[in-house]
């Protein structure tokens, strides 16, 4: 739904007592959002944000500055939010940097809810966000975030946070690529939050290792009813140490999702007796999903469908009630321990990588006859110099462009231009002054070009961190900022890039190197 802002302001200022506030399915700009700000600046009693896909269509550079100004209109409304929900907005990591100040103030002092499902937060993401949580912990009852690759190290960094809660009563971070290091890291947070009554873990690499260390913590989580754990590759080993772990529980589990887990039927059993200490069992277990696990035939199925009752999910269908019942143990070979967990998806990729090595290592390249030719644009680019500029002549702006346009690859075409724009403008900045019109104009023609451009010239300014080691700002920051002030205002200059820009050199002002914010600070229109 493609809503101008002012019906929704004029809603907002018609309403005298503001409570909840969705706007999902919208397409905010950061115009329309400080339009909104503005307007929720005089609702203190301000409790329900659903800020859920409310950025259709919009580049996630739009999107920081945009959260920030919607931040900045809850604190001067002095708000009190119980519930922010900003899931399905695609924004990475960066998306975060509009969210610090918000989540630092006190209008989250009675946050219960953050719901962050699908946002692409990534590692980085996920560290900026445990930092802005842990600076003045909350007491959330509710944590949100699947479908955002925090892997090991982010969900890690979320747990060392979720110690010092102790209140989370709801925990769902599913697809998230975490393996046993990272769901020991939880397991150990979920110890100090005893009210856990509901935790989605569904699609990570659990295993054996993380499901012991699941079990240990069952014993101090008595309130807990609801557990998926569905395709986390438990084996059989995973689905035992849980079933120990429920025994000693004595938990009241009303929701079990083991599916999908390659569990032999044997464990299965183990699994169904443990959950089911007493006749009046069924009448306490609302669902128990053991689909997509070895549960042997048809004489099998009804042995547990008997001690579980009308909650059971045994299989997709019931096509395979009718097989014939073999009598054989369908348990994998749990000799190996570290199988279905140790090793990560690099970890495999490697093994790949060096099985192709062994075969091409023998092979010998004739390069007789071909020599390496290094270009004046291209040592100027790898050893951005005023000696190696001067070598590119008078129309050095024209020689780099004829040098860059021969790259096809759309990212590294905007990522080149962009490098080789700063390079000249650390240097001349009047000589910038040409390149910054042929730097919009090529990204412009490419496809998705908006938010490429942005991410590269906030790297390429030391505003945001590249996710490659070998990323090194190679020309003099002071004077690209220099140059970026007499170009920023200028009509060529994407309104959009303008504002983003803005938005980041304002928040990164304190951190900048002394030289650089002596800079910035001179120039005011960079940043206000």
């Amino acid at each position: 739904m493609f809503l101008p802002a002012q019906p929704i302001v004029d809603a907002i200022n018609a309403c005298p007592d503001l409570h909840y506030l969705t706007l999902t399915g919208n397409t905010l700009g950061v115009a329309a959002a400080q339009a909104i700000a503005k307007a929720l600046e005089h609702h203190p009693e301000f409790k329900v944000a659903r800020f859920s896909d409310m950025f259709t269509g919009r580049m996630k550079t739009e999107i920081p500055p945009a959260l920030s100004a919607l931040g900045d209109g809850m604190i001067s409304a002095g708000a009190r939010l119980s519930v922010l929900d900003l899931s399905d907005n695609a924004f990475g990591p960066i998306g975060v940097e509009g969210l610090v100040k918000l989540l630092q103030s006190d209008v989250c002092d009675q946050l219960q809810e953050l719901r962050l499902n699908n946002n692409g937060l990534g590692i980085t993401g996920a560290r900026l966000l445990a930092k802005a949580l842990s600076t003045n912990p909350r007491k959330l009852k509710v944590f949100i975030a699947g479908r955002n690759r925090l892997e090991n190290e982010g969900s890690t960094a979320l747990a060392k946070v979720f110690q010092q809660m102790g209140t989370l009563e709801e925990v769902a971070m599913p697809q998230n690529g975490i393996y046993h290091i990272g769901i020991s890291a939880l397991s150990e947070a979920f110890k100090l939050n005893p009210n856990l009554s509901c935790l989605n873990l569904n699609d990570n690499t659990i295993g054996a290792k993380g499901a012991q260390a699941i079990a240990d913590a069952l014993p101090r989580l008595k309130n807990l009813k609801s557990i998926n754990f569905g395709d986390c590759l438990l084996k059989s080993k995973g689905a035992r140490a849980l079933a120990k772990g429920f025994k000693m529980n004595s938990t009241l589990l009303e929701s079990l999702d083991l599916s999908h887990n390659e569990i032999g039927r044997e464990a299965v059993m183990e699994l169904i007796e443990a959950i089911t200490p007493s006749k009046d069992s069924t009448d306490r277990l609302a669902r128990v999903v053991l689909a997509g696990n070895s549960l042997g035939g048809a004489a099998n199925k009804k042995t547990m469908r008997d001690r579980l009752g009308s909650c059971a999910e045994l299989s997709d269908g019931d096509d395979s009630d009718d097989a014939a019942d073999s009598g054989e143990d369908d348990e994998e070979d749990e000799s190996d321990e570290n199988s279905e967990d140790s090793a990560t998806e690099d970890a495999q990729h490697s093994t790949l990588d060096s099985s192709i090595a062994d075969i091409v290592k023998d092979i010998t390249l004739d390069t007789s006859g071909v020599e390496e030719v290094e270009t004046d644009v291209g040592r100027f680019l790898q050893e951005p110099t005023v000696a190696n500029l001067d070598r590119l002549g008078s129309n050095a702006a024209e020689v780099i462009d004829a040098h860059l346009q021969s790259i096809r690859e759309p990212s590294e075409l905007i990522q080149a231009y962009v490098e080789a724009t700063f390079s000249v403008a650390g240097l001349r900045g009047i000589l910038a002054q040409q390149m910054f019109p042929r730097l919009m104009a090529r990204a412009g023609e490419q496809h998705a070009a908006a938010w490429l451009l942005a991410n590269c010239m906030l790297r390429a300014l030391g505003l945001i961190k590249s996710e490659s080691k070998d990323y090194k700002i190679r020309w003099l920051l002071p004077g690209c900022f220099i140059a970026l002030a007499d170009v920023i205002n200028e009509p060529f200059f994407p309104a959009a890039l303008r504002d983003t820009l803005k938005f980041f050199i304002s928040s990164k002002l304190p951190t900048l190197p002394p030289d650089t914010r002596d800079v910035v600070e001179k120039h005011k229109m960079l940043y206000m």
